[in-house]
This record gives C-alpha cells, structure tokens and sequence, in this order.
C-alpha cells in the first residue's frame, strides 16, 4: 500500500495538511527555509533546507523504521507509531512553550496566556486603527509642550 515513493510524499502530505494549522502554520514553508521542528528531522546536511531527495531519504528511512513486519508498507497500526513519534516533538514544544514558569505544568493561567497575547494585539490593532492619519502611538493631543 505505501511501499513506494508516491504513497512516502501521500503520506507526508496528508501529515502536513493534519497538524500545519494545529502547530501554527505549515510544517515545511515550501521546500524552502523550515517552518517547523518535524521537517528538521529530513535536513540531512542542516543547512534549514530540505531538497526533495533529503525528504526521500529520510521518508525511505522512517518507512524501513517503522515497518515492523518487514513487508515493506506500513499498516494502520505501524503508521499511528509513525505518526506519534514524529508529532510528540511538537507536542513537547509545545507544552513547555506554554509552560512559562518551567515547573512541568500548565496552570489555568499559562493555559490562558495565548488567549490574553491575542487580546492585547487585538486592542493594540484597534487603538492603532481609531488614530488619525499622522498621529503618533502614545503622543496625545501634542499640546504637551505647550506650557501656556
């Protein structure tokens, strides 16, 4: 079933459109610079690229890896070990980006914190938006400096 090159990319794909959005954006940026800590696992030479023939090595070696039964396909089962190992990296990042104070928990708080980012961009984006045109951020009316 996904014994050749063409199901390893169907595979990778169907991965990237799973978790890009859950992981805050795409996974691979293009094949260009990498978005994201899964695909540093396919930039062999870590240079903060990965070539199409970096991820086939790399595809080809998580097949082999995870092909238990050595048929050379993965079944539901070898693909959800696959799948876990390359998505708990994330996960871990994740986790430890939330938890701010380092303690190995989230409390109702750090859980809270991306929530409380957003709202004071969205409040920044709405002050910015309410100033007229050639109005500085934080310089009031400009009478200030008159002191009469």
């Amino acid at each position: 079933m996904m014994g050749n090159m063409g199901g390893m990319s169907d595979m990778m794909g169907m991965m990237k459109r799973m978790h890009g959005q859950m992981m805050g954006g795409g996974m691979m940026g293009g094949m260009g610079p990498m978005g994201g800590g899964m695909m540093q696992m396919f930039d062999a030479d870590g240079d903060g690229t990965v070539t199409p023939e970096e991820m086939r090595a790399g595809l080809q070696a998580k097949l082999t890896e995870y092909d238990s039964d050595g048929d050379g396909t993965l079944s539901i089962a070898e693909f959800e070990a696959l799948h876990s190992a390359m998505i708990r990296e994330m996960m871990v990042d994740r986790f430890q980006h939330l938890d701010a104070d380092g303690d190995g928990a989230i409390t109702a708080e750090e859980m809270a914190a991306p929530a409380d980012k957003m709202e004071r961009m969205q409040k920044m984006r709405d002050a910015m938006g309410q100033m007229q045109p050639g109005e500085s951020p934080g310089m009031g009316d400009g009478d200030m400096m008159n002191n009469d």
